[in-house]
């Protein structure tokens, strides 16, 4: 996996049709500016052992990934499951991934409360903010591309 030399890039699962969306949807495969032999497709929330599909998620408050990170907000499932453990936990088994391979750069889906970079949901409304693993990739150094 990813070993023919060259910089290794971290990519939303996702994005590249992956069935890992939390409604088990297929989504469209995007055109990124990556070399493919170069790609490390992960999804925090299914390393982090969450089902397909499963009932969406977002954050309780407006300090989104960032606050989970410092403890101040929850990641909460819309019939009101604290999946906060779960983000927490696959945020770090995606950052092990990164730093094991050297990572420098990550093309994460918008609007995930894992993946976004600008744009999450906060009470089930769209909102500007960070999900968990994009919050933590950032502050391991890691530049994180939102990718809608």
């Amino acid at each position: 996996m990813c070993d023919k030399g060259g910089e290794k890039v971290i990519v939303s699962a996702c994005l590249c049709g992956v069935r890992c969306r939390y409604n088990g949807k297929i989504l469209e495969k995007r055109d990124l500016p990556v070399n493919l032999e170069n790609v490390i497709l992960i999804c925090p929330e299914t390393l982090a052992g969450l089902r397909i599909p499963r009932t969406p998620s977002f954050f309780d408050n407006e300090k989104t990934g960032e606050g989970v990170l410092d403890g101040e907000t929850k990641v909460v499932s819309i019939d009101g499951e604290d999946r906060t453990e779960e983000f927490l936990k696959g945020s770090k088994k995606a950052l092990e991934i990164a730093r094991k391979y050297g990572v420098k750069k990550a093309y994460l889906k918008e609007r995930s409360p894992s993946c976004g970079v600008n744009t999450v949901y906060v009470n089930n409304k769209r909102t500007n903010g960070m999900g968990v693993t994009a919050a933590l990739f950032e502050r391991e150094g890691i530049e994180v591309i939102g990718v809608n």
